[in-house]
């Protein structure tokens, strides 16, 4: 049997301790070697709690652990200095929670850079590891539904606490970075970039220094279209729609949901009649891990997940302007 794939995590957030951590341990194939957080207190529990060493710095948690692997959950400002330090750091493999970077030009230089070191680097994406995501791409696939003609996703959340970093545009806040990304990715995903048209605007409120919504619609060369919004300090949205030739496909929580969500997909037919499509309900995380450990030392992999990021972030670059 395969040894693990010892991980290091770097950021000790809520996200990382309520669902990054739980899911490396109940992922297979993994296990945690060490956590480092800027925050002494916070490092020094969850090492005490996790039974593993505790770091303030993730470059001397590298050198002391000798990891397989990278996992950062740290703000994302940290985000590009740190991917470049571990993919430069002997470990076999970086997984970044999203987004990536702050701009488009960091992405390109940490592809080129996982390219050059020979280490794959993943941005999270983990709902496109969820059953959800299969069933939905068969029904989109299928001849019945008769080729994508239209797509809409929506992604957004009501305010958050005042002192969220999601606010700080020195720590790489900003709608379009948190909450964008996601319908964004799934436009991509569907529809690829090659003679893509993008049409997006970013809106602010008043009272924060970065953009709080955006819109944006993807043309491409056969005439479809995907329309996506999102939106800090709005009602809770996490939905996508697509239309095809012959049928409609309307999909609940396509992006973030708990591991008990298993809401069946509903395909409408050409005149209104409606039906259900099952999938089983699972942790998206640990479906994430599960795939990246099997996959780890596939260099066809590895170049997949440098374009999938290439392709978010060249439409990313050109919503923001």
């Amino acid at each position: 049997m395969p040894q693990p794939l010892r991980v290091i995590i770097a950021g000790l957030g809520q996200h990382a301790t309520q669902t990054v951590i739980p899911a490396i341990s109940a992922a297979r194939g993994w296990a945690l070697a060490g956590v480092v957080s800027a925050r002494p207190d916070a490092a020094t529990a969850a090492g005490r709690d996790l039974e593993v060493s505790a770091y303030g710095d993730l470059e001397a948690a590298i050198a002391a652990e000798r990891p397989d692997a990278v996992y950062l959950a740290t703000t994302p400002a940290d985000h590009g200095t740190a991917c470049a330090a571990a993919l430069t750091a002997g470990v076999r493999l970086v997984i970044c929670e999203k987004p990536l970077v702050v701009d488009a030009g960091e992405a390109q230089d940490l592809v080129a850079t996982s390219r050059r070191n020979a280490v794959p680097l993943v941005e999270v994406m983990a709902y496109q590891h969820h059953p959800q995501f299969a069933a939905m791409k068969g029904v989109l696939a299928s001849a019945e539904f008769g080729g994508l003609a239209h797509g809409y996703a929506r992604f957004s959340y009501p305010d958050l606490a005042p002192g969220d970093h999601r606010y700080r545009a020195a720590a790489g806040g900003g709608a379009l970075l948190d909450a964008g990304v996601y319908p964004i990715s799934l436009a991509v995903e569907l529809m690829g970039t090659a003679d893509l048209e993008v049409q997006g605007a970013l809106t602010s409120r008043g009272d924060t220094e970065v953009d709080t919504a955006g819109t944006a619609t993807l043309l491409d060369a056969d005439g479809r279209s995907f329309q996506i919004s999102w939106e800090m300090g709005a009602a809770y949205a996490n939905l996508a729609r697509f239309v095809g030739r012959s049928e409609s496909l309307e999909v609940e929580r396509p992006f973030s949901k708990p591991e008990s969500f298993a809401e069946p997909l509903t395909v409408v037919g050409a005149w209104g009649e409606r039906r259900p499509v099952d999938y089983s309900p699972a942790n998206q995380f640990v479906a994430m891990l599960d795939h990246v450990a099997a996959h780890v030392g596939d260099a066809t992999w590895a170049d997949d997940m440098r374009r999938r990021i290439t392709d978010r972030w060249a439409v990313i670059s050109r919503i923001a302007g």
